[in-house]
């Protein structure tokens, strides 16, 4: 069963969503991890990566992309 999805005001969100998941079989392809533990582990590849480089702040960018996650859908949450 497909979930409701929020609402799309820019007509994007389907192309947004293919972008990750291809970001997601990547890193299925790459390293053999499952397609339901791609998504965490996507995640805490990107907090190690924070890690190492002076520029990045995952909080701080996790932050910022639920502000355009927010306003991508229309204010949902």
């Amino acid at each position: 069963m497909r979930r409701l999805l929020p609402p799309d005001p820019e007509g994007m969100n389907d192309i947004r969503a293919e972008w990750a998941e291809k970001s997601l079989l990547l890193l299925v392809i790459n390293t053999g991890v499952d397609w339901a533990d791609a998504l965490p582990d996507l995640l805490c590849n990107l907090m190690h990566l924070a890690d190492r480089d002076q520029e990045m702040n995952f909080a701080a960018a996790l932050d910022c992309a639920r502000l355009h996650y927010n306003a991508e859908t229309g204010g949902a949450s």
